[in-house]
């Protein structure tokens, strides 16, 4: 793959995009557009760089990539360019694999105390893009969590309305007080797309947030979003069991194929 395509689909998820590569793996000797090594890029607006031969194969390959990237699948199409109804005269074959680029999941730990620090080393090691929130700059700081990519220091709630939240961020509160870890629920509770979001919790905590969440106009679809208490029952006593039992249970509600899970479920 030449450095030009690699580029365009760096900037692409580096602007937020999504897209997919098609690439041409095989193709008969004669008569194709394109031979095997052709490559197209497809972004997630149906605008595309590169060609893998035109026409209504192209097209067709286009609406493929689109759908593989809202499925986050890959799949492998043959199309023939033999004549026949429907079908291109070029004559020959190609076979086009078509794989979506998978954007890196991103993580916003909010707190960095003492549960904070082993479940940060966690993330990281399950390739998050990794923010620290915390209003303490004397826990978020490089020193103490230099694998962070990005260290956000002042009152939660309010840098995280900084943070761009959609369907791929996974959000952890575990902040040094109870109205701080509110606060923090309650400014991004009601984002129109997310993905985890747990907060430590005891059963009573649990309760009260519901109680003034519902009393602060939070509809119930929105309610159902919330891990709390965050984490999978593993019997976890000190901070870095609390932190294995949040990161099993984000990886489980991330995969739910491979568990049976609902991915949308959450504590009764």
């Amino acid at each position: 793959m030449n450095e030009d395509f690699i580029n365009h689909a760096r900037l692409a998820i580096k602007a937020g995009r999504r897209c997919a590569f098609a690439t041409v793996v095989e193709s008969t000797v004669k008569g194709t557009p394109r031979k095997a090594g052709a490559k197209m890029i497809v972004f997630d607006d149906g605008s595309t760089h590169g060609t893998i031969g035109g026409g209504r194969n192209e097209k067709d390959v286009i609406a493929r990539c689109l759908e593989a990237i809202t499925q986050n699948e890959t799949r492998l199409m043959t199309y023939d360019y033999f004549g026949r109804k429907g079908e291109s005269v070029c004559g020959g074959q190609i076979r086009v694999f078509i794989e979506p680029v998978k954007q890196a999941r991103k993580f916003i730990l909010v707190g960095a105390g003492h549960i904070a620090l082993p479940l940060s080393l966690i993330v990281k090691s399950l390739d998050y893009q990794l923010t620290i929130i915390d209003s303490r700059r004397a826990f978020a700081n490089p020193q103490r969590m230099p694998w962070a990519d990005k260290i956000l220091v002042g009152k939660p709630a309010a840098q995280l309305k900084k943070c761009r939240i959609d369907g791929r961020t996974d959000i952890m509160i575990v902040t040094h007080g109870n109205e701080h870890d509110y606060e923090a629920l309650q400014a991004v509770i009601g984002a129109p797309e997310i993905g985890y979001l747990g907060c430590i919790s005891s059963q009573a905590k649990r309760v009260k947030f519901f109680r003034r969440l519902r009393e602060d106009g939070v509809a119930e679809k929105y309610l159902k979003r919330i891990s709390i208490p965050a984490g999978l029952d593993i019997g976890a006593q000190t901070p870095a069991e609390i932190a294995v039992s949040i990161a099993a249970e984000l990886i489980r509600r991330n995969n739910p194929d491979a568990t049976g899970t609902d991915k949308f479920r959450t504590k009764d």
